[in-house]
């Protein structure tokens, strides 16, 4: 009887223990799920290099398996805001930026209309600095084609000048040769007349 009383609180608290530790498992997942875009970005900047793997990987799997039906937005914008943390491994500025015009030519902007205003407020606020970046790197991609292309002209002009220079020096030494020539006739006919 004892043994059965001590096997039955056994298997009571084995059942309480699991019971227990997936309502914890529950209840963090639901925390992590709550936390708002501007949160979850802090968040990324507090993970190691694996650890944005992984939540890379976890987003784009969520990603992928949107239905139609019913789409997945909220992975959608953590894999945004992973695109723009220049801390992730798929940081891309154009990617982010296709994927949040993606996201507002959404019917009725269906991916924003669950958000609150200060989360609107960080997903305007992400919208002008990927503009910026994007600009900002269009300026300086014109700016290096542009010095590029004044090595270039640069190049090409004391190219140019050092093909004159050897142009006038090869003329120089054709005309010594010349004076050369008439010389050795000079001297060749004072050494006929000396004889």
């Amino acid at each position: 009887m004892a043994y059965s009383q001590q096997r039955f609180f056994v298997i009571s608290l084995l059942c309480m223990t699991i019971v227990l530790s997936s309502g914890c498992q529950l209840t963090s997942n639901n925390v992590n799920s709550r936390l708002t875009y501007g949160e979850y970005y802090l968040a990324l900047q507090q993970l190691s290099p694996q650890q944005i793997l992984e939540e890379v990987i976890k987003q784009q799997t969520q990603v992928e398996q949107i239905s139609n039906e019913s789409p997945n937005y909220n992975a959608q914008i953590k894999l945004l805001l992973l695109y723009s943390s220049p801390k992730s491994p798929i940081y891309n500025s154009f990617h982010a930026k296709m994927l949040l015009n993606k996201l507002k030519n959404e019917e009725n902007d269906a991916a924003f209309a669950s958000i609150t205003p200060s989360e609107q407020a960080l997903i305007s606020l992400l919208h002008d600095q990927l503009n910026q970046r994007l600009l900002m790197r269009n300026r300086l991609i014109a700016e290096q084609k542009l010095q590029q292309e004044n090595f270039q002209k640069t190049g090409s002009m004391q190219q140019q000048n050092a093909i004159k220079i050897q142009q006038n020096l090869i003329e120089q030494v054709k005309l010594l040769e010349q004076t050369i020539k008439q010389l050795k006739d000079i001297e060749q006919a004072i050494d006929k007349r000396d004889q």
